[in-house]
């Protein structure tokens, strides 16, 4: 495996997130929400890719849910790709969005299963039990084409390492609301938590939509 370690979080909570890719070169799926977390990771996948070479092909995936995640993430990977000198791809959109939120994303999991993706990987992190009220967890479990390398981090981490890694730009094109609308409602589950991750690091959020 081709293996990458960032290390991110404050003095008194570090953690580490390792990144694996196959050494023998695939196609890569990473699926982005239009939110920081699955940002983050897409640019880090890309990263690490470059660093090795490029001996993937890293495909952005998305699965059409409430909250806008197939208008959002185009602007993800418009800023990412550009970063990296790729050019514009829409991000596929798989997934059953008629589904209850629980099962949208396991039928977008499988969906790139059939397409043949050799990995896959989605942004899914440590929330805080406050932050999941009336929201059920995505059930998964992490094996060789399927992973979650973020999954012990909580928004404090991933917004650390937004700043080690430069990316701050994540903060302004990113949508953390439930609604679809542009703008935050400062009420849900996803305005509660980006909040307090920017709050625990003694900063505030630039970011509004």
């Amino acid at each position: 495996m081709l293996t990458k370690s960032f290390q991110c979080g404050p003095k008194k909570d570090q953690r580490t997130v390792e990144i694996e890719l196959p050494e023998t070169p695939g196609r890569i799926a990473v699926f982005l929400s239009g939110g920081i977390d699955s940002a983050l990771l897409y640019h880090i996948l890309l990263q690490v890719n470059k660093e090795f070479g490029n001996p993937h092909t890293i495909v952005p995936l998305t699965i059409q849910r409430t909250e806008g995640s197939k208008i959002f993430s185009k602007l993800v990977v418009a800023h990412i790709n550009d970063n990296f000198g790729l050019p514009y791809q829409d991000p596929i959109t798989v997934g059953n969005p008629d589904l209850p939120q629980q099962q949208q994303v396991e039928s977008g999991v499988r969906e790139a299963w059939r397409l043949g993706y050799h990995m896959a990987f989605l942004g899914l992190i440590d929330q805080q039990p406050q932050h999941m009220i009336g929201w059920d967890p995505v059930p998964y479990q992490t094996s060789y084409w399927f992973r979650a390398p973020l999954e012990k981090l909580n928004k404090t981490h991933i917004i650390d390492l937004c700043n080690r890694l430069e990316q701050n730009k994540l903060y302004y094109i990113t949508h953390t609301c439930n609604s679809q609308e542009v703008g935050r409602c400062y009420n849900c589950n996803g305005c509660n938590e980006r909040s307090w991750g920017f709050e625990q690091l003694g900063l505030k959020d630039p970011g509004n939509i």
